[in-house]
């Protein structure tokens, strides 16, 4: 009888363990991110992936951020770990690899930049209202083109 309480007691404890481990993983996400558009090879593109409005408004800052080769005009990355929350990507075509979003004399960028839900702004960069977006669970993948 010991033996079969001593077997039984490993088969629960071994179940609740799958069953934590298996709860504990549902609880992180993965984002993959698939940038298309790019004009050319040539250069890397730079991805921030933001978890706040003021990281989103932020040039330097970001819950993530990802430098990517191009490869056949476009590029990708899975960013893992993620709890389930809003985000907002920003992301840009660095052709020249100097790290920023180069712009002409009128501030215009001159490199393509693009955005989650693929937003748009007037006048300046898309808002934290239109590119942000719910990580659904247990993985979720975006497209983004760039202009």
């Amino acid at each position: 009888m010991k033996i079969f309480n001593f077997i039984l007691f490993f088969l629960i404890t071994g179940f609740y363990q799958f069953v934590y481990a298996q709860s504990a993983a549902l609880k992180h996400g993965q984002l993959t991110v698939i940038i298309d558009g790019i004009e050319n090879d040539q250069g890397k593109v730079l991805v921030a992936l933001c978890n706040s409005e003021k990281d989103f408004k932020s040039s330097g800052k970001a819950f993530r951020m990802a430098t990517l080769d191009i490869n056949d005009k476009k590029a990708s990355v899975t960013f893992d770990e993620l709890q389930p929350a809003e985000y907002a990507l920003k992301v840009f075509h660095d052709e020249n690899e100097n790290g920023e979003l180069d712009t002409n004399f009128l501030g215009i960028p001159s490199e393509n930049y693009g955005f989650s839900n693929n937003a748009r702004g007037s006048f300046g960069p898309a808002s934290w209202e239109d590119a942000k977006f719910i990580l659904k669970l247990p993985a979720d993948t975006l497209i983004i083109l760039v202009e």
